[in-house]
């Protein structure tokens, strides 16, 4: 019998969406103390100010969380035995299946940050176009998501992989 590889999905990093987690307690300050940029300069805050103040940052904070849970629910990067799937969105949807077969290069991009913080894109080429077939974005680890796929692409290349 022959060893079947596993089905292994990834979605998009926490670290790599640290800015969008900024807006959350910044929002909250911004909420709960509008008064206290006034107070630090000596001056003394008009109410409807602080008003817009302290429902701009509610705004703010309820923003970044949104966009934190769009981020993480809406993409999806798997890696089965035999194929690699890219999904994004949620009520409209595009999904990108690639044989692993098909695949002739797989890269990873890091920015700086990326690398400090641990997440980068993994970008997959298939046979016969020099562009990327399916890229998964700001996932973590990504040096570990590309050997995950190249040892996959050699269990098939050996006969051990499953469809």
């Amino acid at each position: 019998m022959k060893p079947m590889l596993s089905k292994t999905t990834f979605r998009v990093s926490h670290r790599a969406l640290l800015g969008h987690w900024l807006l959350v307690p910044l929002g909250a300050a911004l909420h709960f103390a509008p008064h206290a940029p006034f107070t630090l300069a000596g001056a003394n805050a008009p109410e409807t100010l602080t008003n817009i103040l302290s429902w701009a940052g509610m705004g703010l904070a309820a923003w970044g969380l949104l966009n934190i849970a769009y981020q993480r629910l809406a993409h999806e990067y798997v890696i089965g035995p035999d194929r690699v799937i890219e999904r994004h969105g949620i009520i409209a949807r595009r999904v990108t299946p690639l044989f692993i077969h098909h695949i002739r290069s797989t890269e990873v991009n890091q920015t700086i940050l990326g690398r400090l913080l641990g997440y980068g894109t993994v970008k997959m080429s298939a046979a016969g176009t020099g562009t990327s077939e399916a890229r998964f974005d700001r996932v973590a680890n990504p040096l570990k998501v590309m050997a995950s796929i190249n040892s996959h692409f050699q269990s098939l290349a050996a006969g051990t992989g499953q469809e």
